[in-house]
């Protein structure tokens, strides 16, 4: 550098509106950091206002940068310039890695999302399908969500664990945290008062509870109120909950063993108990193995989480004014 571009560099020639424009700082925040934790020591015009140098300008800037990326003023106040510089450097090189992240997460096709949940179980990984689950929340809508990352997730989670390939370690894992997924978008939903309501529960004998928390947010996402029991539920309680809450619809969740004969008395014990207008509906993976019994108790197989939505609807559009 040369001796005139030192000079200038060093010169204190910029008042503080000048730098406050070049830097983003205000000059309220300028004359803080300057009392506080002496970042640069301004000159002074005749006129006795404050002058700053090229160099400040940089310094100021680079202290604004720091401390927009997260960074607390009180720990890099002190820092030499070329430290600072590389802190910056790093930060930025850090929010267009972010930017890249959350581009391909916007862009990628349920399928990545899906495949990227599978790794994380299989890997004992729960903060990475957490992390792929919030993924697929912010890129897709809450029906596509469920029905092409949850749904599939689930079932190759219920498949894996009956044939024995899933550990019990994995199998809770994914337990936990799609719980906590769906119980939020459950919970995320806001029905209006005289929203339609829906009791679900898985009856008794019946201890996976992923089928019954689908149906949760599948029909809170389409505004209805629920009321989720969870499993292993006798008819009588589940009649109750219904008469209690005025519920327009009972769904239960069948999923494993696919031979309880229990099923087909507890199918029937809740039609007696609600009486033969209340619509009971009837979905998950051993729904088919039941299937005799559903059609016995006056109930409706869901086969599929469109063939839901579509029950759903009917069942509003035949609601009685209140």
């Amino acid at each position: 550098m040369s001796d005139m571009s030192t000079e200038l560099a060093v010169e204190k020639r910029h008042p503080i509106q000048v730098v406050a424009k070049r830097t983003g700082l205000t000059a309220d925040v300028l004359r803080v950091w300057e009392k506080r934790y002496a970042v640069v020591e301004p000159g002074r015009s005749s006129g006795g206002h404050r002058l700053y140098s090229d160099r400040d300008v940089e310094h100021l800037g680079l202290l604004h940068r720091a401390v927009t990326a997260g960074r607390r003023i009180s720990r890099v106040a002190d820092l030499p310039v070329a430290d600072l510089k590389a802190l910056v450097r790093d930060d930025d090189d850090a929010a267009v890695e972010r930017r890249r992240e959350v581009e391909q997460t916007l862009s990628a096709a349920p399928t990545v999302h899906l495949a990227a949940c599978l790794r994380a179980v299989e890997a004992l990984d729960a903060r990475g399908l957490e992390k792929s689950l919030m993924r697929a929340a912010v890129a897709l809508s809450a029906p596509m969500l469920l029905e092409d990352v949850l749904g599939p997730l689930l079932q190759s989670i219920g498949e894996s664990w009956e044939d024995g390939k899933l550990s019990p370690g994995q199998e809770h894992l994914a337990t936990a945290v799609i719980r906590r997924v769906l119980e939020s978008l459950a919970n995320s939903a806001m029905p209006g008062a005289d929203a339609p309501g829906l009791v679900v529960a898985t009856p008794t004998g019946q201890i996976h509870e992923f089928g019954a928390l689908f149906v949760s947010a599948a029909a809170a996402t389409q505004g209805w109120r629920v009321t989720y029991l969870g499993t292993d539920l006798p008819a009588t309680d589940i009649a109750d909950v219904a008469r209690g809450t005025s519920a327009s619809a009972i769904a239960v969740s069948l999923v494993f063993p696919q031979d309880d004969p229990r099923v087909a008395e507890q199918l029937r014990q809740l039609r007696a108990e609600i009486g033969p207008a209340m619509p009971i509906l009837a979905g998950g993976r051993a729904a088919e193995s039941y299937r005799e019994a559903i059609d016995a108790s006056g109930s409706r197989i869901v086969s599929s989480l469109a063939d839901l939505y579509a029950t759903l609807a009917s069942i509003e559009d035949s609601r009685v004014p209140v």
